[in-house]
């Protein structure tokens, strides 16, 4: 029974899959394809390699994006600066970089990057890898990022 049931859901995530394929622009896919990559690694611990790469916060988003055929460059310093920014915040797509201040709020020097997963309102959900908690959800009312909040880039189009 269980077989069958195993089978049947693979059967309907294909044919979701072929049907969406052929409905949804690339872009669409491209990012429904990161945010799902992203959710995979939830749970990994900061700073664990994996295929080479370091996931610190930018060596996940640069590993994810990587995994989707998009390169970015490999520090939150830099990676702002890659793809187009969006304005307002509340535009920010899935697989959009969210970029924060770093530790210290008061410097508007980027220091933390994740991956928009979904907004709700005009609330930002995004994965990133955290030094205490690793791989994991956040969101932009979370007192810590409300307050380092810096920009949305782009880096999949349209």
């Amino acid at each position: 029974m269980a077989k069958r049931i195993s089978g049947l859901l693979v059967f309907l995530c294909i044919s979701y899959w072929v049907n969406a394929q052929a409905i949804l622009p690339s872009s669409s896919i491209k990012r429904l394809q990161v945010v799902l990559t992203a959710e995979k690694y939830m749970g990994i611990r900061y700073r664990k390699k994996i295929d080479k790469m370091i996931f610190d916060c930018s060596g996940f988003v640069k590993y994810v994006l990587s995994q989707v055929d998009i390169n970015v460059t490999r520090s939150s310093v830099t990676i702002v600066h890659d793809g187009k920014k969006v304005t307002p915040r509340t535009q920010a797509r899935p697989g959009d970089i969210i970029v924060f201040k770093g530790r210290n709020h008061r410097n508007k020097r980027p220091g933390h990057v994740g991956l928009v997963h979904h907004v709700a309102g005009d609330t930002i959900h995004f994965i990133h890898s955290s030094t205490t908690r690793g791989v994991v959800m956040g969101h932009t009312y979370e007192t810590y990022y409300a307050k380092r909040f810096l920009q949305v880039r782009d880096v999949i189009g349209d």
